[in-house]
């Protein structure tokens, strides 16, 4: 079940093999971009969330699925509410050696 969280929403989850991050589309893939997110938001839409998440998870191709609160940057970019997200769709914070 989807978590109640309030503002606009968008599906994120990991790819099972690569262990990318990745969102929900209005076409029904995932993207590793943001930008191309599905939005939710009216209640409706944050409802039916839950509906997709276990269709999502039929597939076993995204993992670890759920629902982040997102909203527009001055520029108007998607940009997620919380820390831990904004990390996880940056990239990690050191230089690989």
């Amino acid at each position: 079940m989807a978590k109640k969280l309030k503002g606009d929403q968008v599906l994120t989850g990991q790819l099972l093999r690569e262990g990318d991050v990745v969102f929900y589309t209005e076409d029904g893939n995932w993207s590793p971009d943001l930008q191309n997110a599905k939005i939710a938001t009216t209640a409706e839409q944050i409802d039916e969330l839950d509906v997709l998440i276990a269709k999502a998870e039929e597939t076993n191709l995204v993992i670890d699925i759920y629902p982040i609160v997102v909203k527009r940057d001055d520029a108007g970019k998607l940009v997620p509410d919380l820390i831990r997200e904004k990390m996880r769709t940056t990239g990690p914070s050191i230089v690989y050696a």
